[in-house]
């Protein structure tokens, strides 16, 4: 196989979900002998560990769910404005390319952007024989309707696709946003990104006893072929691994383009989490869920905001500019906790996370980007200190040091976080909602009985 396409089908992971072991397997089938036999040890525990646990196949989906596009909007379109915009329909689904048709389609009706209101922004017959429309009645209402709804299908796609942007944020940095091209034309690159990636995409289990750290024995020999390659890209590699060594790799520019990012990002998740916590009015100091709350949202942007603000801080260090954080230094973000954890956490003889308490000690991220709040380092140390944990260990005051090597555990089949061992039971428990908080599917489980 050659280089090229050897890395490309490596790249092709790093949108996806592949577990860990898939991404492993592929890394020992596309490199050359040479680092293949080098990797062969924790590959082939890693391919063992698949066979036997996932019996060859998983419940689970190797995709994140893409937004809902507007393919049916579209084709109504094609078919109302034929003879008018024929050159100019698009042929997907692409938000820009929506953008322009409604921009079109309103030209042509003479509809102003925005204007949706069918009793009062629609053209009565001598406006349209005006301009010229050549349009029946009907003809013309129903594209006016059309328009419309393409308007807010166009932006409900531009929300869905910036969460779904941040989703892979939350979950692998900026893995999915590297080019074939920046990979350089190295294997042990794209070979430890898209396995380092794929670690970091774990599902969270359900346990108060912490979840798998991403950098583990293949990962750490990964990133020794990269010290070892002429041609390794580390400004790729810091777009998901910004340990301070590899940052270091970085000229100053590569670092200013990245800390640029972070902080747009930042800024962006920011305004996402002010709007997720206004809609659903969740309850800020003990971040435990109740009804009402969006918590997939929530901790879609919290898992996001956390990884941001690592990279940020990260790139901050490698650049020697620690004293910004005596100016400036948001807090972590705390996910929303189930009950039934918080539960657990209570007859384990434990208390909610101490995090969880520093979050509601310190101004939220949204008061401190907008300069309405002023919260610095000093101001995070001493709420860890009142809450018992260490700032630094802890990731609130310094990024997290990525070195110790995790030892490597299996995939679990998870549904909802329960770690359920054969995959056709979990596709059946998915089935009849078990572990989800609602009761179970009565028709299906009445289903399998009569049959």
């Amino acid at each position: 196989m050659n280089n090229h396409s050897a890395i490309s089908q490596l790249h092709a992971t790093l949108a996806k979900r592949e577990t860990p072991e898939t991404v492993a397997e592929l890394i020992g089938k596309v490199f050359p002998t040479g680092l293949a036999k080098r990797l062969e040890t924790p590959i082939r525990s890693r391919v063992a560990a698949s066979v036997k646990r996932m019996f060859g196949w998983s419940s689970m989906p190797t995709a994140f769910k893409a937004p809902a596009k507007a393919a049916k909007q579209i084709n109504k379109a094609r078919q109302l404005a034929l003879l008018f915009l024929e050159a100019r329909l698009p042929a997907g689904d692409d938000p820009d390319e929506i953008e322009r048709l409604v921009e079109e389609l309103n030209g042509l009706i003479g509809k102003s952007a925005g204007a949706a209101s069918f009793k009062e922004d629609r053209l009565d017959r001598p406006q349209r024989e005006a301009r010229g429309l050549a349009l029946s009645r009907r003809r013309y209402d129903k594209l006016f309707r059309l328009t419309g709804r393409l308007e807010q299908k166009l932006v409900k796609l531009r929300v869905e696709e910036a969460k779904h942007r941040l989703l892979l944020i939350g979950k692998a940095g900026l893995a999915s946003e590297i080019s074939v091209e920046q990979l350089n034309g190295s294997l042990p690159t794209a070979g430890f990104i898209s396995y380092y990636a794929a670690r970091t995409k774990l599902r969270s289990e359900f346990t108060i006893s912490g979840q798998q750290r991403p950098f583990d024995d293949l990962a750490a020999l990964l990133l020794r072929l990269c010290e070892e390659d002429e041609a390794a890209n580390w400004f790729a590699i810091a777009h998901v691994f910004p340990r301070a060594d590899v940052l270091a790799r970085l000229t100053d520019h590569e670092k200013g383009e990245l800390l640029g990012r972070w902080f747009g990002i930042l800024t962006e998740l920011a305004e996402w989490l002010e709007i997720a916590w206004r809609r659903t009015d969740i309850d800020l100091d003990s971040m435990v869920v109740k009804k009402g709350n969006d918590s997939s949202t929530w901790n879609l942007f919290a898992g996001a905001w956390n990884r941001a603000r690592d990279h940020w801080i990260a790139v901050v260090q490698a650049l020697q500019m620690d004293d910004l954080f005596e100016t400036m230094m948001p807090g972590k973000v705390m996910r929303l906790m189930a009950a039934d954890v918080a539960a657990w956490h209570r007859l384990a003889g434990g208390v909610i996370q101490p995090d969880t308490k520093v979050w509601a000690d310190l101004p939220k991220p949204w008061d401190v980007l907008r300069l309405e709040a002023h919260c610095d380092r000093k101001m995070i140390e001493a709420a860890c200190a009142m809450a018992g944990i260490d700032p630094v260990k802890s990731g609130w005051s310094a990024a997290r040091p990525r070195a110790t090597v995790e030892a490597f555990r299996p995939t679990p089949e998870l549904v909802h976080g329960v770690n359920v061992g054969n995959p056709y039971m979990a596709a059946f428990l998915k089935r009849v909602g078990a572990f989800s908080g609602r009761p179970l599917r009565e028709d299906i489980l009445r289903d399998l009985q009569e049959g």
